[in-house]
């Protein structure tokens, strides 16, 4: 959601700005592992304005994105990330996040709702929707668990979130998108250090160390947690580069990729580059 849509949330979102101890003085924050000093932002055209989730298809070497509102997959050159092709394959809804799995695309819904679908790298075909049944929540972001095929979905927003200061994720099976009866990750707010609240709004698992890195647009916050969601990095973002961080991938390099809604400029994507040995 860009942030216009967001006015009547003001009060709510100033009190989250108090809440998390930020270092305005700072301008970057070092990523471990990653050369900030080589990072790159590249513009997005108009289409992507409200751009909600990126992820990399390694099979066709393109990246797949998804516009708020709009039930379309978007095709982008590696390079430029200029749009190659648009793909429908629903109505206009609110589409929060993507993710892929070999040929196998899926799509978040903020209600939980999953939409499954192939990819051949130029047409989508045999569209299948995945009905939520969990607790109630808003949901922004969901990470594929590809050892045991599943997807772990991580509320925004929730009661009992807000009630118990936690986050707590939902699993599914990623072949019928049933419950899959696991024992579900849990982050209590009280082990991060620089916030005292979280709001995820996109994530993405590293493709080497398997760490889950969580991005929170509200908070301004990346947290880096191991398989075992366990805390093992905190960085604040930069207000001015990442004013509305709202997706985030890796390549097949490992370079990491976080696209921003548009606010006061074009959306952008920023390239953050693996650091060399």
């Amino acid at each position: 959601m860009i942030l216009t849509k967001r006015n009547g949330r003001l009060f709510f979102v100033l009190i989250l700005f108090v809440a998390c101890s930020a270092d305005m003085s700072k301008t970057s924050v070092n990523i471990n592992g990653y050369d900030y000093a080589r990072m790159k932002e590249i513009a997005l055209e108009r289409p992507l304005k409200e751009i909600s989730g990126i992820a990399y298809h390694a099979t066709s070497n393109t990246f797949v994105a998804v516009n708020d509102e709009k039930g379309i997959v978007y095709v982008l050159d590696p390079k430029t990330f200029s749009i190659t092709n648009k793909l429908t394959f629903g109505e206009e809804d609110d589409y929060e996040e993507i993710q892929v799995l070999g040929n196998d695309v899926f799509i978040l819904r903020s209600d939980g709702t999953i939409f499954k679908m192939k990819f051949d790298g130029q047409t989508i075909s045999s569209v299948e929707t995945f009905s939520y049944t969990g607790p109630k929540a808003e949901y922004e972001s969901f990470y594929i668990d590809a050892v045991s095929s599943t997807l772990v979905l991580i509320p925004k927003q929730s009661k009992n979130g807000t009630k118990e200061k936690q986050t707590t994720t939902y699993t599914i099976r990623t072949s019928n998108g049933k419950y899959a009866g696991v024992d579900e990750n849990m982050l209590n707010w009280s082990e991060l250090k620089s916030c005292m609240m979280l709001h995820p709004s996109a994530v993405a698992v590293h493709p080497v160390t398997k760490d889950i890195y969580m991005l929170s647009s509200i908070e301004k916050r990346l947290i880096v947690l191991s398989a075992a969601w366990k805390v093992v990095g905190e960085y604040e973002l930069d207000r001015k580069r990442f004013q509305q961080p709202e997706g985030m991938t890796f390549d097949s390099e490992s370079n990491l990729y976080i696209t921003n809604e548009a606010v006061e400029k074009s959306p952008t994507v920023i390239q953050i580059p693996i650091q060399s040995n």
